[in-house]
């Protein structure tokens, strides 16, 4: 049995290194992504979470108001997309530490508000549908 115990030793060490290799691997590789898509947000200006509660800003506008008002009230959105058709809608997203307000306009009009409670998923798609 000697013979086979510093077998058993190696293999067990190349087993233990394995999965080490590949814990540090997938960690390794999250971390990165993250770290990318922190880079990618700020780059963007995705991402940037505003002064305030989400609940104040929401107080602050109402359906029906222009989007001067809008941006009077309560300034910039974190992020901004819009799409030309027929009509011109747009969406606002608002990160605010206590939540996301999503605001759709219509014909540059404040058609809808939703709000969303809890720390925002900040940069997610649809996130607040």
């Amino acid at each position: 049995m000697p013979d086979k115990e510093p077998v058993r030793r190696r293999l067990v060490a190349v087993l233990a290194a394995a999965v080490l290799f590949l814990g540090a691997g997938a960690f390794g590789l999250r971390w990165w992504e993250s770290r990318v898509d922190r880079q990618s947000e700020g780059l963007a200006n995705i991402g940037k979470v505003l002064p305030g509660s989400v609940t104040d800003a929401r107080r602050k506008v109402d359906p029906g108001r222009t989007e001067r008002q809008v941006l009077d009230a309560i300034g910039q959105p974190s992020v901004r997309s819009e799409s030309r058709g027929a009509n011109l809608h747009a969406q606002w997203i608002y990160y605010y530490a206590d939540g996301t307000l999503t605001l759709s306009l219509t014909e540059g009009y404040l058609a809808r508000a939703d709000l969303e409670y809890g720390p925002p998923r900040l940069g997610t798609p649809g996130h607040a549908e």
